[in-house]
């Protein structure tokens, strides 16, 4: 049996977030302590609409620990906030590897931005509706970390950015999906292409990443204008900036 099913079992369920552990949509599961034990957990049965208590949870657990799967929610702080309850499709079942996010739900072209508050390694807070009347660029990363960010990439991308740094140049974040931003790689202190927002992984399962890197463009309307995937991404960038700004 699983940690997390081991937890679900032993103790009252009370929040529940997701990890990206690599440049898929597989995840594991841990537990985070983050309400007190009187507020109850909020869980939506996917297949009736209802709402469900953990302990209800819980009993179904028991009977098959992998028959069901507890979906979170995330509020435009990257929080896990509810959660839907939905059965395990056979492959999860046998795997006991959940996937929960879905390249459909993905940031699309023409849909606006799911509203997101982001805090930077400076504590700069970065509201989407604050930045209306800017062109935004949220770029998305596993990490700082030397094995997986290093100077060609950020050469490539302040090169992509150059022609636009003027007075309309874009907002680019840069969203981690490490919980922390890595001081010992030595790369916070060197000039970076985007402002870092660390322990940002909610963010990656909010908007279903599946790709690194993944850059989402979103125009001065709070418009998605692209979506830009994998290592041609940030050649792209440079002729999506010059249709917008």
């Amino acid at each position: 049996m699983s940690l997390c099913k081991q937890a679900l079992l032993a103790v009252s369920l009370l929040t529940l977030s997701t990890i990206c552990l690599a440049q898929v949509g597989v995840q594991k599961k841990i537990i985070r302590l983050a309400k007190p034990q009187s507020e109850p957990t909020p869980i939506t049965n996917q297949a009736t609409g209802q709402r469900m208590t953990i302990n209800e949870y819980n009993e179904l657990a028991k009977a098959d620990p992998f028959a069901y799967h507890l979906v979170p929610n995330y509020d435009e702080f990257g929080q896990p906030t509810t959660y839907t309850m939905r059965s395990a499709t056979p492959e999860e079942h046998e795997t006991h590897r959940f996937r929960d996010r879905d390249p459909a739900k993905q940031p699309k072209a023409g849909q606006s931005i799911a509203p997101f508050v982001m805090t930077d390694v400076e504590g700069n807070t970065y509201r989407s509706a604050d930045l209306l009347g800017n062109v935004v660029v949220l770029s998305f990363w596993v990490s700082l970390d030397k094995s997986v960010w290093d100077d060609k990439q950020a050469a490539a991308f302040a090169e992509a950015l150059r022609p636009f740094q003027s007075k309309t140049a874009p907002v680019v974040l840069g969203v981690l999906n490490s919980e922390q931003a890595k001081a010992e790689s030595g790369v916070i202190g060197k000039s970076l292409p985007f402002k870092p927002i660390p322990n940002a992984y909610g963010f990656h399962n909010k908007y279903h990443i599946t790709t690194i890197p993944t850059i989402v463009v979103i125009g001065k309307d709070g418009k998605v204008v692209a979506n830009l995937q994998g290592a041609s991404s940030i050649e792209k960038l440079k002729q999506v900036l010059a249709t917008v700004l």
